[in-house]
């Protein structure tokens, strides 16, 4: 009993237990990360973050004796908060939100169960892991549709500098006879990530000075912006000169990796050119810490951080046990398939269309149907279903929402609002986010919704919730995005075509419902 004390009370101990719960507990978005790592090669890096993260650590280890060990209680208001939203993003399926939470979560953990003096001391290794999780999607998204454009145009001024024609519109490069089109992939966002975290290494590894190390950073943004724009540059050079074969393959893999090494030289030399306006203060890297003598009061002692230990271990217990648990629930798959959905709805008569598999994908479902029904008046319907039949923990991938991916293909979002049906069987009330768009003179009115076996709702944020909600209640569900689109005719008011909508979708629920339930089988093989 009182080796089995002794064990808890040792800070190693529980270190080690902490760690090894943790990994556990957030198991799912680790995976998602390392898969991602694994399959995107703008994210390759990742791998060497958590090292380089360990590295910081091991660098600080003659101080680590010296930081007073002492739980922080007042952290675990704020730590609670963070495990609740990252259940929301682990059971949510919400990669966004599970991913980022790891290293916020991690840090914490160490304030709380170590002391906020923990945190301070080894801010660097632990705020280090953030640069391990993926750029989300949102910030991705709106930044990069701005780093696309500034890329293109800088692109375009270099090269017009070697006498080549060029003209740039939006993220195009037009070339005359060839375009390049500046795609996310190459928007300079996910080179700006890594150049930060190769600017922070740089800092603490050859500056001294605090304002140094802080230019040494932040210029890495510029730089990567200028990089990058350069690459695009030298490919529509080379491209104008060898052909569009040179923009896509090994040079433009390649050209990628010579980026990074070329910011480490140009960082090398604005390090030089720093020395010049003060003197290099020739400091060893311990000199960050404030070196102490011997004080009792700062030897580690366990016992005050047994109480926050054994809760962390609770929680953590808690949290790997709901995630792994939920990855056990049987996939509610259907029999068919969705696409064998009826091509009768009430008056309405249909026929089946071919959906593109890389749209399936991409579009976060695992299977889907698509439909384009008339009625006896000759009114128009196009249905889409996206299907996702283990609804949990599919954190790499989710549905997207029209209101992304519509713009997009070049239809401009006139209207967007909620909009709640009455009368629909079982759900009574459908809350749905109704689109009017248009395109070259064109109007089309689109409504979509999420809907798990029970629940339904606008947003994919309420939907994510819904499922948590299923998550804990260990009650498995399928999850459905469902989009009816309507054309609307020049002469017709848009509350002629909602009314037709609407009817639409109270005819269709309950055929749907009667579908789910005649032909969804759990993965064994048994009815759901």
């Amino acid at each position: 009993m009182n080796k089995l004390k002794s064990l808890i009370v040792d800070i190693r101990t529980q270190i080690v237990i902490l760690t090894i719960l943790f990994i556990a507990a957030y198991y799912v978005p680790f995976k998602s990360m390392v898969n991602i790592w694994w399959g995107n090669d703008d994210y390759s890096y990742g791998f060497l973050i958590p090292v380089a993260s360990a590295y910081l650590l091991w660098e600080k280890r003659k101080t680590l004796g010296e930081i007073p060990i002492r739980s922080a209680l007042g952290v675990l208001p704020i730590l609670v908060f963070f495990i609740l939203i990252s259940l929301y993003g682990i059971l949510g399926s919400s990669g966004n939100v599970s991913m980022p939470s790891i290293p916020i979560l991690f840090i914490l953990f160490t304030g709380f169960c170590f002391g906020i003096e923990s945190v301070k001391r080894l801010i660097l290794p632990l705020g280090f892991l953030f640069f391990m999780v993926p750029v989300p999607a949102v910030i991705e998204r709106y930044i990069g549709l701005y780093l696309k454009a500034m890329s293109s145009r800088l692109g375009g001024d270099f090269i017009s500098l070697f006498n080549i024609p060029v003209h740039v519109s939006g993220n195009v490069i037009d070339l005359g006879v060839t375009q390049l089109q500046v795609v996310d992939a190459c928007s300079g966002l996910r080179y700006i990530f890594p150049l930060f975290a190769l600017g922070i290494l740089f800092a603490y590894f050859f500056e001294r000075i605090a304002w140094k190390r802080l230019f040494c950073v932040l210029v890495t943004i510029p730089l990567g912006i200028l990089l990058n724009a350069l690459r695009i540059g030298v490919t529509g050079i080379l491209t104008e000169m060898f052909g569009p074969k040179v923009s896509e393959g090994f040079f433009h893999d390649f050209s990628g990796w010579v980026l990074f090494v070329v910011a480490f030289i140009m960082l090398f030399l604005i390090s030089r050119f720093l020395a010049v306006f003060s003197p290099q203060a020739m400091v060893s890297k311990e000199s960050n810490v404030p070196q102490r003598g011997h004080d009792p009061t700062l030897a580690v002692e366990g016992k005050n951080t047994t109480g926050a230990f054994l809760f962390s271990v609770a929680i953590l217990s808690f949290v790997a046990v709901l995630s792994l648990s939920t990855s056990t629930l049987p996939a509610v798959t259907i029999d068919g398939g969705i696409q064998g959905f009826p091509m009768l709805i009430g008056e309405w008569k249909g026929t089946p269309e071919i959906v593109d598999p890389v749209i399936i994908r991409e579009s976060g479902a695992e299977e889907a149907f698509s439909g384009y029904y008339i009625n006896g008046s000759g009114s128009e319907m196009s249905l889409y279903m996206g299907y996702r039949s283990t609804a949990f923990l599919s954190n790499e991938n989710f549905f997207h929402s029209p209101t992304v991916c519509i713009p997009s293909s070049g239809w401009v979002q006139r209207e967007v609002k909620r909009r709640t049906i009455t009368n629909v069987l079982y759900f009574d009330n459908l809350d749905v986010t109704e689109m009017v768009i248009e395109k070259e003179g064109k109007r089309q009115l689109v409504y979509f919704w999420f809907q798990t076996k029970d629940k339904a709702t606008h947003d994919k944020n309420i939907n994510r919730f819904h499922l948590s909600l299923h998550a804990i209640r260990r009650d498995n569900t399928h999850d459905l995005f469902i989009r009816p689109i309507a054309p609307v005719d020049s002469a017709e008011k848009i509350e002629d075509a909602e009314i037709r909508m609407d009817g639409f979708v109270r005819e269709m629920m309950p055929v749907l419902l009667h579908f789910l339930k005649e032909k969804q089988v759990r993965q064994t093989g048994s009815e759901f």
